[in-house]
């Protein structure tokens, strides 16, 4: 791969992953008003359930349109995991807004609470789970942000090797 094709290859995975941040944004939103209509928090999973098939569908687009054909499949892995890169640090900085500033309804306390309940339904020794709990409460939302930029980046390079797989390609008329 040369310069420019690297080059042309980053360029559309930043764009292809403001897309995908945009819609893992809507996602997060939908969750977070999921709390109050249940509806929401179905359309939020359904959206984040969604990820890889926008993934496959730019990275398809981009190999049959720019490389006429041609992906290697390190370059889709490299192309799925900048996708991944960049939404997660869109999603990042829009949680920490969200947590740090807008967080009114106190979206994390009601989750963590829910949390609690059903470990402790689920036969988990009591005085464990409120430790637990107690752990995370005491997280600031810089360290939610982070938690979940890193789960979102560790998840991205798990499932681009699948996607990676999926969408690489040869030309079919390739001149020899």
């Amino acid at each position: 791969m040369t310069v420019t094709e690297y080059s042309q290859l980053r360029a559309f995975a930043r764009y292809d992953g403001a897309f995908l941040g945009i819609l893992w944004i809507v996602s997060f939103v939908c969750s977070v008003l999921g709390a109050h209509v249940p509806f929401m928090g179905t359309l939020g999973l359904t959206l984040a359930l969604l990820t890889p098939f926008f993934i496959v569908r730019r990275i398809r687009s981009f190999r049959d349109r720019i490389r006429q054909g041609e992906l290697s499949f390190w370059n889709g892995y490299i192309y799925s995991t900048s996708m991944f890169f960049y939404a997660a640090l869109l999603l990042a900085l829009a949680q920490f807004v969200f947590f740090a500033y807008l967080d009114k309804s106190n979206f994390l306390t009601t989750m963590l609470d829910q949390v609690e309940q059903m470990l402790i339904a689920g036969q988990y020794p009591k005085a464990e789970v409120k430790a637990t709990v107690a752990t995370m409460r005491a997280m600031r939302p810089i360290d939610w942000a982070l938690y979940f930029l890193s789960m979102n980046i560790l998840t991205g390079f798990a499932v681009s090797i699948v996607i990676a797989w999926i969408t690489k390609g040869k030309a079919a008329n390739k001149q020899q």
